[in-house]
């Protein structure tokens, strides 16, 4: 009976272990939550910085520009999928929770696409820092705040995430001065000389 005990309680011990690396090789499951606040109104500005390079986006007067770029007209489309898509996207399961391995998932600060958003008193909202995935190209890493946890995203954005400027904008039409018909413009008036009509006369 007791050699019956010591067998079950060794295969439960067994089936926890092999539980538990399945767990590890896999990743973790967490409860799903968007990365950014649910509350889009309070964004007025969003940076986004990639390979030393970065681009600001800033609302005035409900009206997105892109600081620095004067000369170009902020592409409508590529706003809304920016709301729809990037600031919607949801994290779903934890990968690593050690900061050294956050070249593994390319979020270091060195590899990663930083997002980070702020509200109309410059107050941080949310910083998130994305990456590639080697072997699922419908889905990127991310890691937020300053936690060292990493995590899969429910799909991609980091396509929709660019530091140039014509990504987002598109130049302003030049404004070239309208044609002129010849046939409404009045005739000049005939000048005659009077000396010549006098003499002639």
């Amino acid at each position: 009976m007791n050699n019956l005990k010591w067998l079950l309680i060794g295969i439960a011990v067994l089936l926890g272990l092999y539980a538990l690396l399945q767990v590890r090789e896999s990743g973790y499951t967490t409860p799903t939550g968007q990365v950014f606040p649910e509350n889009t109104d309070d964004i007025y500005r969003i940076e986004m910085m990639a390979k030393g390079d970065s681009l600001t986006l800033h609302k005035k007067d409900l009206e997105w520009t892109i600081v620095g770029h004067d000369t170009l007209k902020i592409r409508d489309l590529r706003i809304t999928a920016l709301f729809e898509q990037v600031l919607k996207v949801s994290r779903e399961t934890t990968m690593t929770d050690k900061s050294d391995n956050w070249s593994k998932y390319a979020v270091d600060d060195a590899m990663g696409t930083h997002v980070v958003i702020y509200n109309a008193k410059d107050e941080l909202l949310a910083h998130a820092v994305f990456g590639r995935s080697s072997t699922d190209w419908a889905r990127n890493y991310v890691r937020i705040g300053d936690g060292p946890e990493v995590y899969l995203t429910d799909r991609s954005i980091v396509y929709q995430v660019s530091t140039d400027a014509t990504f987002w904008g598109e130049k302003l039409p030049d404004f070239a001065p309208a044609a002129v018909d010849s046939s409404d413009v009045a005739p000049a008036p005939t000048v005659v000389d009077s000396t010549k009509a006098g003499d002639e006369g």
